[in-house]
């Protein structure tokens, strides 16, 4: 309970009085009948934060006509529930679902005596009319709620969807704690199909706008659960159905497609409202609660116009061109194995071809014919720099050309001893295969044999 009496002297002391630095001289009781009570301080319960509140004292019970007595809260929403609710000798009070959630009965029921004491659970009709189930169920979550849903009392609440067996109150209504959120969360990730609606409670913790611009509430953030976080949220095609509810704001959300959403940053557990009993809402303060009431309805031209933008949408979505990859860049062209290219010969000049000398040169190669003027030993550069060079001629058959640059000296050569020529054939480089060095040798050596 958010407030208590203290029996002498009496007064009436709230949630923010618990705690220090207040202290009770007197005894508590209950703020509606003579009662005991103990204070408890805020805590968490299975990573939910519950509030500071009253609760009865051991196994004391409210007397018999108090308003908060869960026995005759559970006789009232039965009497209010059109033949939907009963209450058996123990006190249990079955809600059954049926088919049509939505039906709403042209009589409504009179209100009692109890309807009019302002305490958190009571609720009244308002217009637009909520469904008898949706209304009973708003008032068993109130009740809860004012008891910080204490697990004996949660126990006497179950509910029958329609053509099925009984089941757990945590089975159809999910909220506010962290556990049964998470719960419900696994169980749409299996894709389990839900025969029933489903009912979440929660606090709106913020309002968003999508990219359309809707509004959209947050009835829990960063819930923990196995594999990473995630939210809960109620979204609408209809801004008017969103409209009325502000973060604080006490939310019952009935309906039976609940989704998880993972295109965001963390996963949505969701669900789409289409028309206005789905949603269920309250406020609360120290002194009283406000009577839960609905959003208006969706109108007719509402549900075209919300079909015309989702038609919309789709066809954007498939008359939009498929997003390309850019394309790869083109490889270069090959290049013609009989013509290297000229950006190459232009940088990297031709090496000269090693000139064999007289004594080298191989037995198929003739002697230079008569009356030329240059033997075959004249390819090699002068030794001095200054030294001209000999008259060019023709060489003879099979004796390569002469080079256009002699070949540069080596780098050991110093000024005490002048180059004099290549003495030798270049050392080829190695071949492919493990033995390239040692063929490349043997044929250098019978080279050099069959000169000798």
């Amino acid at each position: 309970m958010h407030r208590a009496r203290v029996e002498s002297p009496e007064r009436h002391v709230f949630r923010h009085h618990i705690g220090p630095p207040h202290q009770f001289t007197g005894e508590l009781i209950c703020w509606k009948c003579t009662a005991s009570v103990v204070a408890v301080r805020a805590h968490t319960n299975k990573g939910a934060p519950v509030q500071a509140q009253y609760r009865l004292k051991g196994k004391t019970e409210h007397d018999a006509d108090c308003p908060l007595n869960p026995t005759l809260v559970s006789h009232h929403i039965a009497h209010g529930s059109h033949g939907l609710a009963e209450v058996d000798e123990k006190g249990i009070l079955r809600l059954n679902l049926p088919e049509d959630i939505s039906h709403v009965p042209t009589t409504v029921p009179d209100e009692e005596v109890i309807a009019q004491d302002v305490v958190r659970h009571s609720v009244t009709t308002v217009r637009p009319l909520l469904p008898p189930a949706v209304n009973s169920a708003v008032k068993i979550a109130q009740l809860l709620m004012a008891h910080d849903f204490d697990r004996d009392l949660v126990k006497r609440f179950k509910v029958r969807p329609h053509g099925g067996g009984l089941i757990p109150w945590g089975r159809f209504c999910y909220g506010p704690t962290a556990e049964s959120y998470a719960e419900l969360f696994q169980r749409c990730r299996r894709s389990e199909v839900f025969t029933y609606p489903i009912a979440v409670l929660g606090t709106v913790q913020r309002v968003n706008h999508d990219r359309q611009g809707r509004p959209y509430i947050a009835l829990a953030l960063n819930v923990p659960a196995a594999g990473g976080a995630f939210h809960v949220a109620v979204r609408s095609e209809h801004p008017t159905l969103i409209e009325p509810l502000a973060p604080g704001t006490h939310v019952l959300a009935v309906g039976a497609g609940w989704e998880v959403f993972n295109g965001g940053h963390l996963p949505q557990l969701r669900m789409w409202a289409d028309e206005h009993w789905q949603l269920a809402y309250w406020t609360t303060d120290e002194d009283q609660a406000t009577l839960p009431r609905c959003p208006p309805p969706v109108t007719a031209a509402q549900h075209a116009h919300a079909q015309a933008e989702a038609r919309r949408r789709r066809t954007a979505r498939q008359s939009a061109p498929p997003a390309t990859p850019p394309a790869a860049p083109r490889p270069p062209a090959p290049i013609p194995s009989n013509q290297p290219p000229a950006e190459t010969n232009a940088a990297k000049p031709p090496s000269p071809e090693p000139h064999p000398s007289t004594e080298l040169r191989p037995p198929a190669q003739e002697a230079p014919a008569a009356g030329m003027n240059e033997p075959a030993t004249t390819d090699a550069p002068a030794a001095a720099p200054d030294a001209d060079p000999a008259p060019a001629g023709q060489p003879a058959a099979g004796v390569p050309p002469r080079p256009e640059q002699p070949p540069a000296p080596p780098a050991d050569a110093g000024p005490e001893q002048p180059w004099q020529g290549p003495p030798l054939p270049p050392f080829p480089p190695p071949g492919p295969g493990e033995d390239g060095r040692r063929g490349a040798l043997r044929r250098w050596l019978k080279r050099a044999r069959r000169r000798a």
